[in-house]
């Protein structure tokens, strides 16, 4: 079976950023549409002239609860990098990012003021090369999937992604396996409701309603789960500890996650700052080579976040250094979620 090579947008969405803006601006438009946990969205563009900018980053954004020493929203300013230099690549420009080696993670959980994490600089022009509906294609799918398995020839072109930044991508599609790692996450989101300081802190990036075309966080259409959900889960988070309910929800979850045939691992260093951006780059050039193959994922951060559950990951697979674990296939379009309509600082 031939595989789509990339989602079909509507023409509003594929179209060149407006004309007028400054170019910083006009890259924010694109990049913005890079993934961040929970979509928190935590970095800015600041510029300094036409031509060099900082990449800084809002504290308050970050998860220093559920993301313990700061460590996956740091990693994403690596995303964000990539997404910089795609965009500037489809308007016809040359940008480089450089992270500052300066910059520390854990440091977040403290700061007060934004914080530089990069430098970015536009050293010249190129033909422009188009990525604006490959950015805008590549998106999170929380909906079920349609049970096709990806082709060995993707899945080479995925793993070579990945180990080219000194990684490992493991895919697995024993449908127990899946079937006991779906089980898991559900398990592991029911349980992490109970710590509190966590909750309170998601709850603060989690919405019901519609969907709003500019924002942040986690709203409940594109996380395929009905406003009632969210408000028990932040609510009434001790009805999941319930036996009954605690079942029908887990049961509700799994089934929600229906027709996945693959179970992915990300495996290497991913501690320290200069470990964490390149993961963060190798992580949006791999999403954007799952778009281009026509596959979706969904990340499951509530395993790896949770170190009991971190430690019952490693005994499932024997793999000692995953760092994230994920479903992946193939599926209709999902729900979109909002982004900010600019990343760039007055």
């Amino acid at each position: 079976m031939t595989l789509q090579r990339v989602v079909a947008l509507p023409s509003h969405m594929t179209q060149q950023p407006a004309a007028g803006l400054t170019v910083w601006e006009q890259l924010s438009q694109l990049a913005r549409w890079a993934p961040t946990p929970h979509n928190t969205q935590p970095f800015r563009i600041r510029p300094r002239s036409a031509t060099q900018a900082d990449v800084v980053a809002l504290p308050e954004r970050f998860l220093t609860m559920e993301d313990p020493g700061n460590r996956y929203c740091s990693a994403s300013a690596g995303v964000l990098a990539v997404a910089l230099e795609k965009a500037a690549q489809h308007l016809g420009h040359v940008l480089t990012c450089v992270p500052t080696m300066e910059f520390d993670p854990a440091f977040m959980s403290r700061a007060t003021a934004p914080v530089t994490v990069a430098s970015v600089t536009i050293t010249g022009t190129c033909p422009p090369v188009p990525q604006g509906a490959l950015l805008e294609s590549r998106r999170t799918s929380r909906t079920p999937y349609t049970n096709q398995r990806i082709r060995f020839a993707a899945q080479q072109a995925l793993s070579s992604v990945v180990s080219a930044a000194g990684h490992r991508l493991l895919v697995f599609e024993d449908p127990g396996l899946v079937e006991t790692v779906l089980d898991l996450n559900a398990n592991a989101i029911m349980d992490n409701l109970q710590v509190d300081h966590e909750r309170r802190e998601i709850e603060h990036w989690t919405h019901a309603g519609p969907t709003p075309v500019y924002g942040d966080g986690l709203w409940n259409i594109p996380l395929n789960q009905p406003g009632w959900e969210l408000a028990a889960a932040f609510g009434a988070p001790s009805l999941f500890t319930v036996g009954l309910f605690r079942a029908f929800a887990r049961w509700r979850q799994v089934r929600s996650q229906d027709g996945t045939p693959h179970i992915g691992l990300l495996c290497g260093p991913f501690d320290s700052w200069p470990q964490l951006y390149p993961a963060g780059r190798m992580l949006m050039e791999l999403w954007l080579a799952m778009a281009h193959h026509g596959v979706v994922m969904q990340p499951f951060g509530s395993m790896l976040t949770n170190p009991s559950y971190a430690q019952r990951v490693a005994r499932v697979f024997g793999v000692p250094d995953t760092w994230l674990i994920f479903r992946l296939g193939h599926g209709p379009v999902p729900p979109r979620s909002p982004r900010l309509q600019s990343l760039v600082l007055p």
